[in-house]
């Protein structure tokens, strides 16, 4: 098939603007994308008990905020010197009282940088503190799902369970991290934070500094010198022409 130039010059304009629409959707690229997830926008239980409506999430059974340092007659919640996130601030999630299994979830739309998830070229990162209470093997896990335009999910990502043995029996948190390519057709997250009960009374669950970021995977160089080269073989084919 002959390439006439007009042909050749709007597959140039196409990989143009191909991209130059992924360089432009750069304004939610490594940022946390979690609203809330260092659990500062509530004012946190002393008691560990439930706080009511957690700021920027939809919530099942007794999910809330403690502080730490929180204290309750079956023993301390972790404390600002307990292993845990160095730049925490005063709060941390908990499972909440009386219950064997609490939950919170957000969605956060992604739509606006479809162009490049669509091009297979974003990678997410999922990361967080988890952890529980003691001898104990109550934990937490955060899940991102990603859900097609139709809200359909087409790939999961988690992080979690931290276990007693994993804190060696001790009250605190633990950093844990994933991450990989967002599926292509992704156009929004959901985000949750599920914390599990499995001894005592109260759900022990401990989550804080949940973070999900978004990152353009950078165009190979050859890619973006592909361009110049395409333009200079249509000059020369039009000068044969000529």
């Amino acid at each position: 098939m002959k390439l006439t130039s007009g042909l050749f010059f709007a597959l140039v304009a196409g990989i143009l603007s191909s991209i130059s629409s992924v360089m432009a959707a750069t304004i939610p690229f490594n940022q946390n994308l979690i609203f809330n997830g260092d659990a500062e926008s509530d004012i946190g239980s002393a008691t560990g008990a439930v706080i009511g409506a957690v700021t920027g999430y939809t919530t099942l059974g007794n999910f809330t905020v403690t502080k730490y340092g929180a204290t309750i007659s079956s023993g301390d919640f972790p404390a600002l010197t307990s292993p845990g996130p160095v730049d925490r601030g005063l709060n941390f999630f908990s499972g909440g009282p009386s219950n064997a299994s609490s939950s919170a979830h957000q969605l956060i739309d992604v739509a606006s940088v479809a162009s490049s998830i669509d091009l297979g070229s974003t990678r997410y990162q999922l990361s967080g503190f988890l952890g529980g209470f003691s001898s104990q093997s109550d934990h937490a896990v955060l899940t991102a799902t990603f859900l097609n335009s139709q809200d359909a999910p087409i790939g999961i990502g988690s992080i979690g369970p931290v276990l007693n043995g994993d804190r060696n029996n001790v009250t605190g948190l633990l950093e844990r991290s994933t991450d990989g390519i967002v599926p292509v057709g992704t156009r929004s997250i959901e985000i949750r934070l599920a914390l599990t009960r499995n001894a005592g009374s109260y759900n022990d669950g401990y989550a804080d500094n949940l973070t999900l970021k978004l990152t353009p995977v950078p165009l190979p160089a050859a890619a973006l010198l592909f361009v110049p080269s395409l333009i200079g073989l249509g000059v020369l084919a039009r000068r044969r022409r000529l």
